[in-house]
């Protein structure tokens, strides 16, 4: 049996979570389709224990840091991350670049840990960062592991947004750009993601299956291509199986 006000509180919690900057209550009642009154007692509930706080100011609602707390707590029993870690502080050492562990949840590349930010170059990913996978090294990485099938069901009524000029927003362009990924075992964002900005990712396995994606990101100006042959590319696989090794131990 369903839950009616536990459904309500879910559903507000995922609308928060797609709108960071806030919503008023009236704002969140439209979208949800929930009385006010209702959704009001729902907030009320999730406010004392900071599951939910609201701007005194402009009256819009957002996620309250409880859910860092336990985002936190999540993290630092993932074995995965815990062996990852060591070995993104040797790649950044090497590379002098950002470092990320991603992983695909919900549709989603999921950033769970992240070492390193270059100077002069300003991403906006953090750990527990979720975005679209298409257009990411890493998201690309996890997309070639599944099925043509998988893919297609993926996509299916869903714009393909463009972040950058150079995302592959055409299904049957990134279905080719996958089957080259699965060929060659790593893949490569282009300005694809970020205007002047390059990456390189390499997948994590276990089981026969890619459960993460280790990837290096930084400017176009340090990321030439001679670079990314001689030295990242190279970097980025010996991580990325290193990591996959120590998961079989």
């Amino acid at each position: 049996m369903k839950l009616n006000t536990v459904d309500k509180a879910l559903r507000a919690i995922e609308l928060l979570c797609e709108n960071p900057r806030g919503l008023r209550l009236s704002e969140m009642s439209a979208m949800l389709d929930i009385p006010q009154s209702s959704l009001h007692h729902v907030l009320s509930t999730l406010s004392p224990f900071d599951y939910v706080q609201q701007d005194p100011e402009t009256k819009k609602y957002s996620l309250g840091f409880r859910f860092l707390e336990i985002s936190k707590r999540i993290l630092d029993n993932m074995d995965l991350r815990t062996i990852a870690r060591k070995h993104l502080d040797e790649l950044y050492k090497q590379s002098q670049e950002s470092t990320h562990l991603s992983i695909l949840r919900n549709k989603k590349l999921v950033f769970i840990e992240k070492i390193g930010s270059p100077v002069g170059l300003s991403l906006a990913t953090y750990i527990g960062f979720a975005t679209d996978p298409h257009a990411a090294a890493a998201g690309k990485v996890l997309l070639a592991d599944l099925s043509e099938k998988e893919i297609r069901d993926m996509y299916r009524d869903v714009e393909i947004k463009s972040y950058a000029k150079n995302t592959i927003q055409d299904l049957g362009r990134l279905l080719n750009e996958l089957a080259r990924i699965r060929a060659q075992g790593y893949a490569i964002d282009d300005e694809e993601y970020y205007e002047g900005v390059r990456c390189v990712a390499a997948p994590v396995t276990a089981g026969g299956k890619a459960i993460a994606a280790i990837s290096i990101t930084g400017s176009i100006f340090s990321f030439t291509w001679e670079r990314v042959e001689r030295e990242l590319k190279p970097l980025v696989l010996g991580t990325a199986n290193q990591i996959s090794k120590e998961l079989r131990w």
